[in-house]
Parts: structure tokens; C-alpha cells; sequence
């Protein structure tokens, strides 16, 4: 039987580096040295590893918050020689840290002749430190990220950052035919847009109703669209027929609550405003996936086509504990990094500048600091406002991508 291991990390502020060689090594026990700063990271490290299958007892050992080389050599040491004792073979992980703390946890195993090693996040491997004798053999000769990519999800990624909710998403499959051909007739998707938010549409502007008795009336206006456009939105049963002959109606599923709803009253119900949002989420689904949510069908589509993106989901909810949660349009990984893909139809009215400091913002507290940010926008503005939005794209690392890039054969590398 082979000996249990013990993998000591000095946490770091970017928890790849702590959490790939959890995945890799799945030791038995894990030893976290961690300054103020960063103890809070270490329960979400154990607790991503959990959720991939792979469980650890862990420890949490804290250090001052400007650790020296010397406090931090001793720590790792004491560490080594207690797991040593105890019948367990330990490894070190000087990754993370200050500079200082590296130095000695390095100097630490080399002192004791134990193997440790350095996460190379940036070229996807790991690199022994060559401290002591026994990483290959452990690793089975394959340094690389190869082994744990297929235990990777979105959701333990996000783990590890605090964002403690993860969807898996919907399937965008059916609703690809409507998108292919909006994407394809761009009379078809502007007549579309025109006879939902239009000035003279079903939700002029896009204001939509407040009340349920208002949405009650929209389940009963039959309406038109273009032929092709109507035929494949009533196929996927995002729409229903309507009671004239060649018109469509918003779907009605939900029609029974909503007349509870309406009939109850505001007051009535404590848990009203709830209700009321679960009720008309079909019929905003619905809207929306005529009026721009299409775009999003598109982008999965190629993204799934790049044979690039793992965990690929559409469409998914994201919350952090005791918060509210966030509708991401797209996310998946890219190797070990979270891919976040907005995506906005677009026009002269949109306001995409600040867009851009959103999907910074969201992206990070899914994949932390290593990640990949895309804003695919279907309609691009034209100058100086599309130059603006490039400029600053570039600046804060988010990559454009508009309907000429998708023919590309890989429009995400």
C-alpha cells in the first residue's frame, strides 16, 4: 500500500496555484501556511477539492503578515517533521507567497531532502524544485496539467475564489436553428426586434409589464413575425400558436399563477415578489431570446465548434453565499483558466463602455486573476465610439469579437 501523502502550500492570493496540485497529487492531508491576508482562501482551496472528488484534512497553520524567510523555513520544517513521524510522506508547494516565504519553504526542503515543486501556471506545468527524490515518480513522469483537466469544473474553480453557487446552465442546442437564421437574415432579426421592442412593438423600448394582471393581458395578444422566424421559434416552444390564424402568442405555462397573482394581490403574499419572478421567467426567456438573447445561442455554438473550451455551459447562475445571484451569458474552461463570454446585440444606443469594467469585475470572482474575458457584441457601434470601445477593451485585457470573427476556424484564440 502506498504511503499517504501530505502536501504543505503557502497559500497564495491566486488560488490556481494552491488548488492544481491538490487535484494532481490528491493527498491525504493538506497543510496550509497562511498570512491574514490569505486564511480565508485556504477552507475554499479544501472545499473545491471536495467538490472535485477530491477530499483532504485540512490544516490551517497562520503565519505574521510580512512572514521572513526564517518564520516561514521553520513553519514548513516543523510541518515536514511531524507528517515525517506520523508515517506520511510529505511534498512542499512554495508557489504561493511573498518572495520571502518561497525562500523558505524552498530552503526548507531542500534541508530535508523533500521533494517539492513550483506551479507554472502561465505554461501549464508543474516544475520540481529538486529539493528530493520522488516528484516524477509520483507524478508517473507527466508534469503537465494533462491528468487533472478533465477533473476541472467551472464550479470548483469558482470554489476556490468565494463565488459558492455555479449553475450548470441550460441547453442552447434546440434554439440553435432560430439563431443560425437570424444571424443569417439580418432583415429577419431587425423585423424581430422591431415587432417585440419596437416604438410601436408588443414591449415598446423594452419596458415590460409590472403586474401580473399586465402580463396576463400579453399572454392574450396574438402577434407576427416573420414567417421563417415565427415557424422555428414555435419548433423550439419558446412561442405558442396564436388564436388567429399565422400569429404567435408568449407562452403560457405559467398563466394559472399568474392569475393567482393577480387575484391575490400584493399584500396578501409574503412571498409575492418571488413568485411573481418565477412566473413571468419563461415569458422574459422568451423576449429576450428573440431580441438579442439569440446572439448568446451563436457564441456557444462556435465556442463548442473551437473544440477549445471544457465545461462549456450557457446560460447559468452565479452567487456567492448569502448573495444574490448573477446570470452569466457564457463560461467554460479554457485549459485551467475560466472563460467569461458577454455577449450584447449591440446598436448606437448600447452602452458598452461600462460593460467592459463589468465583465473584468465578474470574471474575476470566478476564476480569480487567471482568466479570459470575451464581449461579443452583434451590432458593433460605429466611430469614434467603436474606436473608444477598442482602446479600452485592449487595456483591460477583454477581447472583442463581432460577427466577422466567427468565421475565423477559431475566432477564440
Amino acid at each position: 500500500m502506498p504511503t499517504p501523502l501530505t502536501l504543505i502550500q503557502l497559500v497564495s492570493e491566486q488560488t490556481m496555484q494552491n488548488l492544481l496540485p491538490v487535484l494532481r497529487l490528491r493527498p491525504v492531508r493538506l497543510v496550509h501556511l497562511a498570512t491574514p491576508k490569505t486564511r480565508d482562501r485556504s477552507a475554499r482551496i479544501a472545499e473545491a477539492a471536495r467538490r472535485s472528488n477530491c477530499p483532504v484534512d485540512l490544516e490551517t497553520l497562520p503565519l505574521a503578515a510580512m512572514p521572513s524567510i526564517k518564520e516561514t523555513h521553520d513553519a514548513v520544517r516543523s510541518v515536514i517533521a511531524e507528517e515525517t513521524a506520523a508515517g506520511r510522506r510529505p511534498f512542499v508547494n512554495f508557489t504561493g507567497g511573498t518572495k520571502l516565504m518561497s525562500i523558505g519553504a524552498y530552503a526548507a526542503a531542500l534541508k530535508d531532502q523533500i521533494p517539492s515543486l513550483y506551479v507554472d501556471t502561465q505554461d501549464a506545468t508543474f516544475m520540481d524544485g529538486r529539493t528530493g527524490p520522488g516528484l516524477d515518480e509520483v507524478f508517473d513522469g507527466d508534469l503537465s496539467f494533462t491528468p487533472i483537466l478533465r477533473t476541472l469544473t467551472v464550479h470548483a474553480i469558482a470554489c476556490a475564489n468565494g463565488c459558492d453557487r455555479v449553475t450548470g446552465g441550460r441547453d442552447w442546442r434546440p434554439h440553435l436553428p432560430l439563431a443560425e437564421h437570424l444571424l443569417a437574415n439580418p432583415a429577419d432579426e431587425q423585423a424581430t426586434h422591431l415587432a417585440l421592442h419596437g416604438p410601436n412593438g408588443l414591449f415598446p423600448h423594452g419596458r415590460e409589464p409590472r403586474t401580473p394582471g399586465d402580463w396576463l393581458q400579453c399572454l392574450d395578444l396574438d402577434f407576427t413575425l416573420p414567417s421563417t422566424v415565427q415557424r422555428l421559434a414555435l419548433d423550439s416552444g419558446i412561442l405558442e400558436p396564436g388564436h388567429v390564424n399565422g400569429t404567435a402568442r408568449l407562452p403560457s405555462a405559467s398563466r394559472t399563477e399568474l392569475e393567482a397573482l393577480a387575484a391575490a394581490g400584493h399584500r396578501r403574499l409574503p412571498n409575492f415578489r418571488s413568485r411573481l419572478f418565477e412566473a413571468i421567467a419563461p415569458l422574459q426567456q422568451s423576449i429576450s431570446r428573440l431580441t438579442g438573447g439569440w446572439w448568446e445561442i451563436i457564441l456557444a455554438s462556435r465556442a463548442h465548434a473551437s473544440g477549445r473550451f471544457r465545461d462549456l455551459r450557457w446560460s447559468v447562475q452565479v452567487g456567492e453565499k448569502g448573495g444574490a445571484d448573477l446570470e452569466e451569458d457564457i463560461v467554460a474552461l479554457d485549459g485551467v483558466q475560466v472563460t467569461c463570454i458577454a455577449c450584447k446585440r449591440g446598436g448606437h444606443k448600447s452602452r458598452l463602455l461600462p460593460l467592459l469594467e463589468e465583465i473584468t469585475a465578474r470574471a474575476r470572482t470566478l476564476g480569480g486573476t487567471f482568466n479570459r474575458r470575451f464581449l461579443a457584441v452583434c451590432h458593433p457601434p460605429k466611430d469614434p465610439h467603436l474606436k473608444n470601445l477598442q482602446t479600452r477593451a485592449e487595456a483591460l485585457g477583454v477581447r472583442l469579437l463581432f460577427p466577422l470573427d466567427l468565421q475565423q476556424p477559431d475566432p477564440f484564440a
